[in-house]
């Protein structure tokens, strides 16, 4: 008969203690993030649509000695896994763009502000990724006004993603949109290596 009351006591308690357990977890998750994130570290794929802003500033560059547009802009939005603004200034050599060859990419810097979506329904800041360009090359058709786009990017990010470094590479095409006579740059952003730092 003690044995009937012992089991059933442990049985009690140990059924209390997982209602208890479940209640907890859910008033920690209600008080999660507003916003939606994405899964760990960071989701590979963005696509992004942006229009020149500015074509830079013609001067040397004091490491090759050749004649670089600094400063060549654009402004435009990020869709996919990381949503927001997108910006990107590049460094080009040579500055007139030759029909049917590569300009190089000799540097930059670009950035991200990830707006996600909250639970609401709404928009939330989640951080921003950003850094600088590590190489690339814009490879123009014969009449020299539109390019296939590559480039390496160093990555680092803030706020959500803060601590976290890495590389992405941007791949897409540059040209002139006939119906708005824009130049534009539009591609996909792949974060291939992206983890904290230890």
């Amino acid at each position: 008969m003690k044995t009937s009351k012992y089991i059933l006591l442990v049985a009690t308690l140990l059924l209390l203690g997982l209602v208890g357990t479940s209640m907890a977890q859910r008033k920690i998750d209600s008080k999660g993030p507003a916003y939606r994130l994405p899964p760990a570290p960071i989701p590979p794929v963005v696509s992004i649509t942006t229009s020149e802003v500015s074509d830079g500033m013609v001067g040397v560059d004091s490491r090759s000695g050749n004649e670089t547009a600094f400063g060549y802009s654009f402004l435009g939005q990020a869709t996919g896994s990381l949503p927001g603004s997108f910006t990107l200034s590049m460094n080009c050599t040579p500055v007139v763009p030759i029909p049917g060859e590569a300009s190089e990419v000799s540097g930059g810097s670009w950035t991200l502000p990830v707006y996600m979506t909250t639970i609401k329904g709404g928009t939330s800041y989640a951080g921003s990724m950003y850094g600088t360009i590590a190489s690339g090359t814009m490879t123009w058709d014969k009449t020299g006004r539109n390019a296939t786009v590559y480039m390496l990017l160093n990555v680092k990010g803030t706020e959500t993603w803060e601590g976290y470094s890495g590389y992405a590479s941007f791949t897409g095409n540059l040209y002139v949109d006939l119906r708005t006579e824009k130049t534009m740059l539009d591609g996909t952003l792949v974060f291939t290596v992206i983890s904290p730092v230890l």
